[in-house]
């Protein structure tokens, strides 16, 4: 494999099973390799009913006043770059750095997401 793409995927699952998950993607991708991964950061969803960090790294997520998200969501946010940087050992950071997606009427509060380009 010479590409990975992960667009707002990942920050689904539990730490754990991100982390395993992060391992195996190093470990079948060819030297050289590429990652492009998207995180949700810890912004994301702040109209929203968010519950305590559970012990499993997600967050439940729930009453989005937009009715967008029917029931919970659960969602492992990242706080910042660093966190970032450190969740994608072990491959080599090329770049990193977040968008805010177009959020005309802001029903949901920030939508922003962490970037990070990296390679085997």
């Amino acid at each position: 494999m010479d590409l990975i793409l992960a667009n707002q995927s990942l920050y689904y699952l539990p730490f754990e099973s991100f982390k395993q998950t992060i391992q195996e993607l190093y470990d079948i991708s060819n030297e050289g390799a590429i990652i492009f991964a998207t995180m949700m950061s810890d912004k994301g969803y702040s109209m929203c009913e968010r519950g305590e960090v559970m012990e499993n790294g997600l967050c439940e997520v729930k009453g989005c006043p937009s009715g967008r998200l029917s029931g919970s969501s659960f969602i492992r946010f990242t706080k910042d770059i660093e966190e970032l940087k450190e969740d994608f050992k072990p491959f080599k950071p090329l770049f990193w750095g977040d968008y805010e997606l177009i959020n005309l009427y802001n029903f949901e509060g920030s939508v922003q997401h962490f970037i990070y380009i990296g390679q085997k």
